[in-house]
């Protein structure tokens, strides 16, 4: 392990303890006194300013995507032998690079077109009136996140994939609690950790059963697309094990992105407009600003905190040393804070022209492929939100806790009221 000097910046990151809830303060020292750090908690080199990290990502022959899912903490070997009683673990597109990237990544962007997302409008202006429906019926004070924040995007990508309505809300709760073994969260336990264990094994196979439903019966869903495009040609012959492993786990972490991130931010934009009052006032009198609002809610409280990376061979990124097969996590959150591109990188502004060169949804070939309907979910939300709601509120004096987590961010609850 690389050394790091007593009180050094590197010392002091702590992801996911005194930084989770806010790493800003601390990212703003990084860029100033040392942009490129090594952090012995995350085991990496966190990059932090916006030119380096993109170098980073539009470099996937220097920096590998193979270690993208590597958890920040070592799963306990009793849960390691616990999901070896699982499907194998095979590469999918997210943990690789080139062509092999590129072939299977290429069924998923087709399902998130912008034909699919236009036609899928209707549906998420239908799920967020029933869900404001719902909300006002129940009274006040209410979770937002609860209520509307961690569903709207469940049913959006669960009918995207193929599930039938009756199994939509039991994908969320077990791909969310899932999400601690693949995205790296925080466990307080050994039993809090083989409870997601236990979901994942449980998630596993409900995507393996809507995959042979859709092998079988084939329809216009995201399932239908990566089986036609990774299984084999022959509908006939017998589907290889590594091959049904590979569908189950892109299948997973499709439908675990496409509600996790958009959870995030739908929870992260309404407590920065609901703290600063007047922002959410000027969004209720000019509805023609929720495509800026969107974009900056997004660059002001990144759900996507950070992508890892790993270095093929030894290099020099910002005249820092980086030897080869050194993890590397590149900060997503930090680069779209970054005062040397951003005006006024610390203030909420919804009326900012943002430049095309934020990492909101990350950068080169990674980019996320759900980008257009995240957007186009938090667009319909505000629209709903404010045209409904307009005198939201947060309830005062709440402890906001985030997702202990160091690749996403967002609350575990918020409480509002109107």
């Amino acid at each position: 392990m690389t050394s790091v000097t007593p009180g050094s910046l590197g010392e002091l990151y702590d992801p996911l303890g005194v930084h989770m809830d806010d790493p800003y303060p601390f990212f703003a020292r990084a860029r100033r006194e040392a942009p490129i750090f090594f952090s012995p908690k995350a085991d990496a080199w966190v990059v932090t300013r916006l030119r380096d990290i993109k170098e980073v990502l539009r470099d996937g022959k220097t920096y590998s995507s193979c270690n993208s899912l590597r958890p920040l903490t070592p799963l306990s070997p009793k849960v390691q032998e616990l999901l070896a009683t699982g499907y194998p673990e095979v590469p999918n597109f997210v943990q690789l690079d080139g062509e092999e990237h590129r072939r299977q990544r290429e069924p998923a962007a087709a399902a998130f077109s912008p034909e699919m997302v236009d036609a899928t409008e209707a549906d998420i202006v239908e799920q967020a009136n029933a869900l404001v429906d719902a909300i006002i019926e129940g009274g006040v004070p209410v979770d937002f996140m609860g209520a509307f924040a961690n569903r709207l995007p469940v049913s959006v990508i669960a009918k995207l994939v193929g599930y039938p309505p009756e199994q939509h809300e039991t994908m969320g709760n077990l791909s969310r609690k899932a999400a601690g073994i693949v995205i790296g969260l925080r466990f307080e336990s050994e039993d809090e950790e083989l409870d997601a264990a236990h979901a994942w094994l449980q998630y596993q196979r409900m995507v393996a059963r809507l995959l042979h439903e859709r092998r079988a019966e084939p329809r216009f869903d995201l399932m239908s697309g990566l089986v036609m495009t990774l299984g084999p040609e022959d509908d006939d012959a017998p589907l290889p094990l590594e091959v049904e492993a590979l569908i189950v786990h892109i299948g997973f972490g499709l439908a675990l992105a496409g509600h996790i991130t958009t959870s995030a931010l739908l929870g992260n934009g309404l407590r920065a407009l609901l703290e600063h009052p007047e922002q959410w006032r000027l969004l209720c009198e000019r509805p023609e600003l929720i495509p800026s609002a969107v974009e900056e809610i997004a660059r002001f409280d990144t759900p996507t905190l950070s992508f890892m990376r790993q270095t093929t061979t030894e290099t020099m990124l910002a005249r820092q040393r980086l030897p080869a097969g050194a993890d590397v996590l590149v900060s997503l959150a930090s680069g779209n804070h970054d005062e040397t591109v951003f005006d006024r990188a610390d203030e909420f502004d919804i009326t900012r022209t943002l430049p095309t060169s934020h990492v909101v949804f990350g950068y080169g070939a990674h980019y996320c492929v759900g980008a257009p309907l995240a957007r186009r979910e938090i667009e319909v939300a505000l629209s709903v939100l404010t045209s409904r709601l307009p005198g939201l509120r947060l309830v005062p004096d709440q402890q906001i806790a985030m997702r202990p987590s160091v690749s996403q961010r967002g609350p575990l609850s918020l409480h509002v009221t109107w």
